[in-house]
């Protein structure tokens, strides 16, 4: 027999007593309490109170991706679209009390499906809700109304308790819970009503169109006040870590790469969105205030969130961590991300490249009017009256007027512009910004300039970027900003008249025509040589007097009119003296003081270097000493003969006139050797003495002829095409692809028509008509008004690069966007709900856009990786990312047969642990890979094309970029030719090689000339990898901490076989048709090519002596008929200052010198002039200069 106490402890079922019996008799009650409840009204009504809300008022353009945050209602779901859903139960572990089943909610909405889990009592709640809803529609509560005012379409709610259904009755429970669900989810003031949301799971960001499908969302609250970097400081922590107690609740939603959150107490606004990097981590921690909390933390910020059980937090870690695993696994995989890229490696992307900027516009104009969504655009400089269609004055094909229309159209424009210091760059950024807004009243036109200078102390770096993306799908980059004078074609004119005739007969010489010719010059040098006389002189400034006119001009012919004294001022400055300072600090290069100068010149300058051009030296050859007297031989240039041994041993050949003098036929079969080679070569300190007798440099030359001609498949002396002696012009020998009749048969090339030029109207209206070199902007506000007078001053002409890709590599760019966008919003307006925070577009739907009708040319597939300088400052980024930089030393470290670069800057240096101005290791890697094809005697061809002069009116701007430019090439010890030198390489321009760009033309009677301004970021490797984008080769570029910049690395995918310095290999169609027009264009062979010159094998010896021997004629003869600034000629700044007053042929014989330039100019390519100013030891801008005083960091 049990006692009272044994009673208490065991019921007849064995089970405890006590506390369980107690809640049992509490069920039993509720229960009881809940039947008679239901015995009342087992269902209750939720009326529709007005039929007339059925009808749909918004269609599915009202779902775009960035909503207008100043809707009263957000749009949800899709119009016109049921929402279907099946309702499955499940006892909980562990049975509730009141609350025994978990339901599971399958949702169905067009092509979107998602699942919930929830409870009797949260679909009550929602319940609950409407039906205040419907008591402050109606007057009266939904429990009033009698069971036979009941219709049949409304919804009716199932009253009875879970606790009073078993397991026989929960399908029938389910049917009931999905019947009322599915009616009053038709009704749409229930529908979007937030209780309603909140059951479901959704929210405005649900069922957008582009951003994917939500993998899980929920209302979580978040703690405050976590860290975001911005400029060089992070957010400061008010409080410590354990302090943080105060959370709030927000709406998460987890996408395929990102979590965002919105505001729904703001009307939904869009949150800061947290994007999966490298860095990106979730971890499960007990935090202060949060029990069950996850922390999240990416580059830019770190995020606690708080979960009410740990059920729930495991739910949204595994979640979380899936997304890591699957949809975001390309951006947080190290390995899928080479070189430090944010960005992941994208195959089978549509790209076409852009060689300068008429067609690049054109479709970026095509791109902006097709835009369907949004439209990014970032800059450093922006232009809105910029015409992106010429000749017109038609103002549809304006830029402000195309993004005003757009966004009328409800297309949304986003710009990011670079903020410049007023007080040293005129931009006018305030006033681009004033005039796309329309001061704020244009609602889809936002524009943000970045850095506020003052708190993020950012006074040096600049946003570089240049990038059009449309509807995050077609992505336009490069270095081509939409501003003035950016806008070229293929021909890079200097005029412009408009419908005013130029006048192309020549005016009558303004200079006396007694200077001596060409040929009386060299009669004057070999005299001189012949009496062992230095026609140069020595260094303490003692004339000679063979250096003729040329050098120092006769006081009675100096013009009356002034030199280029512009660019000659924007070199001197105002004072000569200040330009040989020697204690300027730290900048000797590491040298001793009693070093000799890195170029120390042993050939004449001004005439003598000429005439030079044309003797026949042997390309390995030692210039130990100044005084070295010049070997020369002047030979006629009517018939050229590959001569034999015992031809070529014979004396010289006399010359019977200055013109037959001028033609250069014979450089195309001699190589090249300019005075940079010859220095290069010697070691004052180490090498002695040695002069070759004309013999041995002869046989030098035969036998390496001889070795060539051994090859397979090259034959020097096919591909030679010698002029037969009654042809009436006197070209030199050009190189050919012709090697026999049956090559001549086979030689295909595309036929490029030849652009014509309309006389309608400008090409370059009002500021748009620039030269850089003459003046700088100004007054740009009163854009229409010209700058220069158009009948006397000559454009600038801009050389520049773009590329368009379409596909996933689009959105990885405008990821890039969007992530500078948003850090850019929380820093500047954060509070600001006009300016929204942008979210990426999903990269699981299928990419489907319509871009045929952009482009007329057929779009080529290729691997294409993004690449970016980014830091704190820039992007908000707690880890510097420098990808453009590791790209640019792989491509180079792996490159096979050649590279191709063209950049405005070259500054770099070959020894970044010693250097300690220059950081960026590009002309490290560039020796390294030279090194060894050197000792593997492999041939490697480097060529670089850079800006003549850097494209400033400053002189102390010019000078200071200069000197870094000849630092990092030949100047000092980290330069690349004396780091090969140094290294055992006897003629590194074998390997690497300099050149820059010029045109001419007449301008109103008179020859002018002009640099084409290389603006170009571009770098080929083996016809196979390209790299274009916004980075210059410089430490401001690449390190990632200063510049904002962006690339692409592209790779071809559309392989064919081809021939690469005698040997067979694949090459890729993008990379190579690219490199083939650019040489094209150089050689002045893209539009008629005579003598079917063939691009294709730019490595063998044959095309590489070709290409120098053309660079070098182009420069003699714009020397000979210009005297054109800089040239190698000029090495002190004495010389600078009357260059331009001695006898050129534009002054003495504009006729003879115009007809010089028709016949032996060839292209634009010339020579880069490694000499220039060379016994300076130091021209950096002295320290009283505003430019000698900044950091050094600003010009490197």
């Amino acid at each position: 027999m049990n006692t009272p106490s044994e009673d208490n402890r065991n019921n007849e079922n064995g089970r405890p007593g006590g506390l369980f019996d107690f809640i049992e008799q509490t069920n039993v009650i509720g229960n009881v309490i809940a039947a008679a409840a239901s015995q009342k009204n087992s269902f209750e009504p939720l009326p529709f109170s007005n039929q007339s809300l059925f009808e749909e008022n918004y269609d599915e353009s009202c779902l775009n991706i960035n909503v207008n945050p100043f809707l009263d209602q957000k749009k949800v779901f899709i119009p016109n679209v049921p929402i279907d859903l099946s309702i499955t139960a499940e006892r909980k572990h562990g049975a509730h009390i009141f609350h025994p089943y978990n339901y599971t909610l399958c949702f169905t909405h067009g092509p979107f499906k998602w699942e919930v889990v929830r409870t009797y009592k949260d679909i009550k709640e929602c319940h609950r809700a409407l039906g205040k809803l419907v008591k402050q529609d109606m007057g009266y509560s939904c429990s009033d109304i009698r069971k036979e005012d009941f219709k049949p379409e409304w919804p009716l709610f199932p009253n009875e308790h879970d606790n009073l259904i078993n397991s026989e009755m929960i399908g029938e429970r389910c049917k009931h819970l999905a019947e009322y669900l599915k009616r009053m989810l038709t009704y749409p003031p229930f529908r979007d009503h937030p209780s309603t949301l909140y059951l479901l799971g959704v929210s405005p960001l649900s069922f957008i169109r582009g951003i994917g499908l939500s993998h899980v969302e929920c209302l979580i609250p978040k703690r405050t006040g976590d860290n975001v970097y911005y400029g060089h400081f992070s957010q400061l922590k008010l409080c410590c870590e354990q302090l943080k107690f105060r959370y709030t609740k927000r709406w998460f939603i987890l996408k395929d790469t990102y979590i965002v959150y919105t505001n729904t107490k703001l009307n939904n606004l869009t949150g800061f969105s947290m994007m999966v990097d490298r860095a990106f981590r979730c971890d499960m921690k007990i935090k202060a205030g949060a029990y069950h909390a996850i922390e999240i933390r990416n580059l830019q910020r770190n995020l606690i969130l708080k979960f009410k059980s740990s059920h729930q937090q495991k739910h949204w870690f595994d979640k979380i961590n899936k997304c890591l695993n699957t949809t975001a696994r390309c951006f947080h995989d190290v390995s899928l991300m080479p070189n430090g890229s944010y960005a992941p490696v994208r195959k089978k992307q549509l790209c076409k490249w852009y060689v300068n900027s008429a067609q690049y516009m054109e479709h970026v104009m095509n791109g902006l009017n097709n835009a369907k969504e949004e439209i990014f655009i970032t800059d450093w400089w922006f232009s809105p009256e910029l015409l992106l269609k010429r000749p017109t004055e038609d103002l549809q094909y304006r830029l402000d007027k195309i993004l005003l229309k757009k966004s009328r159209e409800g297309v949304k424009v986003y710009i990011m512009l670079f903020k410049e210091v007023s007080f040293a760059i005129g931009l006018l950024s305030y006033r681009v910004k004033q005039l796309l807004t329309q001061k704020g009243a244009n609602p889809n036109i936002k524009v943000l300039r970045h850095p506020e200078h003052s708190p993020s102390g950012v006074f040096l770096w600049s946003h570089h970027e240049k990038m059009v993306i449309i509807d995050q799908s077609v992505a336009f980059m490069g270095g081509i900003d939409l501003c003035f004078g950016r806008w070229d074609d293929d021909l890079h004119r200097l005029i412009d008249l408009g419908r005013r005739e130029n006048r192309t007969e020549l005016d009558p010489p303004s200079y006396q025509p007694n200077a001596p010719n060409l040929a009386q010059i060299v009669d004057q040098i070999k005299d001189s040589r012949e009496r062992g006389v230095d026609v140069e002189g020595q260094d303490n400034g003692e004339n000679n007097e063979a250096k003729g006119d040329v050098a120092k001009p006769d006081s009675k012919n100096v013009p009356t009119s002034k030199p280029d004294s512009l660019i000659v001022a924007a070199l001197m400055g105002n004072s000569i003296a200040k330009f040989k300072a020697k204690n300027r600090l730290n900048s000797q290069l590491s040298a001793p003081n009693n070093a000799s100068p890195v170029f120390q010149s042993d050939v004449p300058s001004n005439s003598a270097s000429l005439a030079s051009r044309f003797s026949l030296k042997s390309k390995s050859f030692n210039a130990g000493h100044k005084n070295e007297r010049i070997e020369m031989n002047p030979v006629s240039f009517n018939d050229v003969k590959l001569e034999t041994e015992e031809n070529m041993n014979k004396s010289n050949v006399s010359s019977n006139s200055a013109n037959k003098q001028l033609n250069a036929s014979n450089l195309s079969r001699q190589k090249f050797s300019s005075k940079a080679s010859k220095y290069l070569q010697s070691d004052l300190n180490e090498i002695d003495e040695i002069e070759f007798s004309k013999k041995e440099k002869v046989k030098r030359k035969l036998s390496r002829l001889k070795k060539t001609m051994k090859r397979k498949g090259h034959n020097p002396l096919s591909r030679l095409k010698r002029q037969s002696s009654n042809s009436d012009s006197d070209s030199y020998s050009d190189y050919s692809d012709s090697g026999d009749e049956e090559a001549k048969r086979s030689f295909t090339e595309e036929i490029v028509e030849y652009p014509s030029i309309s006389n309608e109207g400008y090409y370059w209206i009002g500021k748009d008509y620039c030269n850089s070199y003459k003046a700088d902007f100004k007054d740009v506000a009163q854009f229409y008004q010209d700058q220069f007078d158009r009948n006397s001053t000559p454009r600038m002409p801009w050389r520049d690069e773009g590329l368009v890709v379409i596909g996933e590599a689009a959105r990885d760019l405008a990821r890039h966007f969007i992530q500078r966008w948003n850090q850019c919003k929380r820093e500047k307006v954060r509070h600001i709900y006009a300016y929204p925070f942008l979210l990426p577009k999903s990269y699981e739907e299928p990419f489907d856009y319509d871009y045929k009708s952009w482009f007329k040319d057929q779009l080529i597939n290729c691997q294409v990786q993004m690449t970016r300088s980014l830091d704190a400052w820039s992007g908000g980024l707690s880890q510097t990312e420098c990808s453009i930089l590791n790209s640019y030393c792989d491509l180079i470290n792996n490159a096979e047969h050649f590279i191709y670069i063209e950049n405005q800057f070259f500054v770099t240096t070959t020894d970044p642990s010693r250097d300690n101005e220059v950081k960026n290791m590009v002309g490290n890697e560039l020796v390294k890979r030279i090194m060894r094809a050197f000792r593997d005697r492999k041939k490697f061809r480097v060529y670089v094309v850079l800006p003549l002069l850097p494209g400033f009116d400053n002189p102390n701007a010019i000078q200071a970029v200069q000197y870094y430019n000849l630092r990092s090439i030949v100047n000092g010890q980290f330069s690349i030719y004396q780091e090969l030198k140094n290294q055992g390489v006897p003629d590194p321009l074998e390997f690497i090689t300099f050149y820059g760009m010029r045109n001419w033309a007449v301008l109103m009677g008179k020859l002018v000339q002009e640099i084409i301004y290389v603006h170009s970021k571009l770098m080929i490797v083996d016809d196979k990898y390209v790299i274009c984008g916004s980075a210059n080769i410089n430490d401001r570029s690449l390190l990632g901490k200063r510049d904002s910049e962006v690339a692409a690395v592209i790779k071809d995918e559309e392989l064919f076989e081809s021939v690469l310095g005698g040997e067979r290999v694949m090459v890729g169609k993008y990379a190579n048709s690219l490199r083939k027009k650019i040489f094209k264009l150089h050689l002045g062979i893209y539009f008629n090519n005579p003598n079917k010159i063939d691009v294709q094998d730019c490595v063998s010896d044959q095309f590489y002596d070709y290409f120098r021997s053309t660079s070098d004629e182009n420069t003699f003869v714009y020397d000979y008929v210009f005297k054109c600034i800089p040239s190698d000629n000029i090495k002190t700044f004495e010389t600078l200052k009357t260059y331009s007053l001695s006898s050129c042929l534009s002054k003495t014989d504009p006729i003879r010198a115009k007809k010089e330039m028709e016949e032996k100019v060839k292209g634009f390519i010339v020579n880069f002039p490694l000499m220039f100013l060379s016994k300076e030891e130091i021209f950096f801008p002295h320290l009283r200069t505003r430019e000698g005083m900044v950091p050094t960091s600003i010009w490197t």
